[in-house]
């Protein structure tokens, strides 16, 4: 059999690798792809909460838990919900050591949800350092994720960027990893946590119907 010259070796070589790459350039559009759809099924399951902006007022709310409303009522256009987790210092009860506040702002256009804006603020007492960043999706129903802008300030400084400038290839999978390992994980607990205050709701909301009905049925013993 004659053989391949060494040019032609070469050649296959690279072609090979090549295809390797673009294999890999794929899986990871897909992955991103199926990321993408996540995100935005998270959004429209998350957009519910709008039922609470016809509330007045919210009866109970689970523990370090506080919920500010965008607007007055009956014309509100948006909720916040935050969580409080604070560490007090083992040597000093009075004392934090740690703290770290993370919130979901949700504004409607309408019926429309029309903006998402995360925060996560964190506090170290001890080394007297405070980070805060601010992660906005100005248009989260549409079919791009990646136009969502990050914020970061902290001792070091402060940035901001689009998500699309984080790395995506073979070598770095930044914005995947970002997507699946933080975002995701984010808009999953705040569901959770929305779900839990509109069971509150119904459930305190049914306990007053009750005591409605028993004191009607009560008067009429006479």
């Amino acid at each position: 059999m004659e053989q391949l010259p060494k040019y032609r070796h070469l050649a296959l070589l690279s072609l090979f690798l090549l295809s390797v790459d673009l294999f890999s350039e794929v899986d990871i559009a897909e992955k991103e792809n199926r990321l993408d759809k996540e995100i935005l099924s998270l959004y429209r399951d998350i957009a519910k909460a709008r039922e609470l902006l016809s509330y007045e007022q919210l009866s109970s709310l689970p523990a370090n838990t506080t919920i500010q409303f965008i607007g007055s009522y009956p014309n509100r256009t948006g909720i916040r919900i935050r969580k409080f987790k604070v560490d007090p210092d083992p040597q000093n009860k009075n004392r934090i050591k740690h703290s770290e506040e993370k919130s979901i702002l949700l504004e409607f256009n309408g019926s429309v949800l029309s903006k998402v804006e995360i925060q996560i603020t964190s506090e170290d007492t001890e080394i007297e350092q405070k980070t805060r960043t601010k992660i906005t999706d100005s248009t989260p129903l549409d079919e791009s994720v990646n136009d969502m802008v990050i914020q970061f300030s902290g001792l070091d400084g402060s940035d901001s960027f689009p998500l699309s400038s984080l790395r995506n290839d073979s070598i770095k999978q930044e914005r995947n990893n970002f997507k699946k390992e933080f975002y995701i994980k984010f808009l999953l607990d705040f569901h959770s946590q929305l779900i839990s205050i509109s069971a509150l709701q119904k459930t305190n909301g049914n306990q007053n119907q009750k005591k409605m009905f028993k004191q009607l049925n009560q008067s009429l013993g006479y």
